[in-house]
């Protein structure tokens, strides 16, 4: 989660607003990647359908971003409006986590990226931003936004008092029930299996990855991601 105020937003609600602002702007093709690719048994959580805790949360978006949820639910055949907002969270979370798994200071400058589109002139993210480098206004402060205090969301100290934070444990069972990475050693010592147990539930779940349905499905998601990338 990250601090609205971290960027100037007012409250969760325009941060929310900002969120479904870029989702609407995406290319067509971005789109398709974003509401139109399952991702349920791989999502940034890393868990199954009602395997992750959810909690009510009231915002207010306006009335054409409303439209747009709406119409999204609608053609993609998502279950409710409700999930199509966690998927607009859910994808730009791991744009940011998967830049930040290759790099700090990359997944620090993304996050940046993201909540800074379209409000270069925003005095609100000038001042936020100021703050957090600790200078006295947003020309004379470090430009750093690296492992201490950067953009990353929170300082170490705000990671450990994060409500939402995964202990260890929640770590493994996370791993155990995600199906990105079955067939890594992590994930067969998260389900403490011996080798016999690994190979034999391999071996089920490799005629299910081979199956025609699971080649149509890397078919679309091939198609989306070159339609993405060129």
């Amino acid at each position: 989660r990250t601090p609205p105020r971290r960027y100037g937003f007012a409250d969760t609600s325009e941060t929310l607003r900002h969120l479904i602002y870029l989702a609407n702007a995406e290319p067509a093709a971005n789109k398709r990647l974003i509401f139109r690719i399952k991702r349920c048994l791989h999502c940034h959580v890393g868990a199954r359908a009602s395997q992750h805790a959810k909690v009510d949360l009231a915002a207010t978006v306006h009335a054409f971003q409303l439209l747009f949820l709406e119409n999204v639910t609608q053609k993609c055949e998502i279950k409710s409006l409700e999930k199509t907002v966690r998927i607009i969270c859910d994808y730009y979370q791991s744009r940011v986590k998967q830049a930040a798994l290759e790099d700090v200071d990359k997944g620090a400058a993304k996050e940046l990226q993201l909540f800074s589109t379209r409000r270069e002139e925003d005095p609100r993210l000038a001042a936020a931003l100021a703050s957090l480098s600790g200078s006295d206004g947003p020309d004379s402060g470090s430009n750093d936004t690296g492992r201490n205090g950067g953009s990353m969301g929170c300082d170490l100290k705000d990671l450990a008092d994060d409500v939402a934070a995964c202990s260890s444990s929640e770590t493994l069972e996370a791993i155990r029930r995600c199906q990105v990475g079955r067939g890594s050693t992590s994930y067969a010592e998260a389900r403490g299996e011996s080798k016999e147990e690994t190979e034999e539930r391999r071996k089920k779940e490799l005629e299910v990855e081979e199956s025609e349905e699971a080649k149509k499905e890397r078919e679309l998601i091939g198609k989306a991601l070159g339609s993405v990338m060129g």
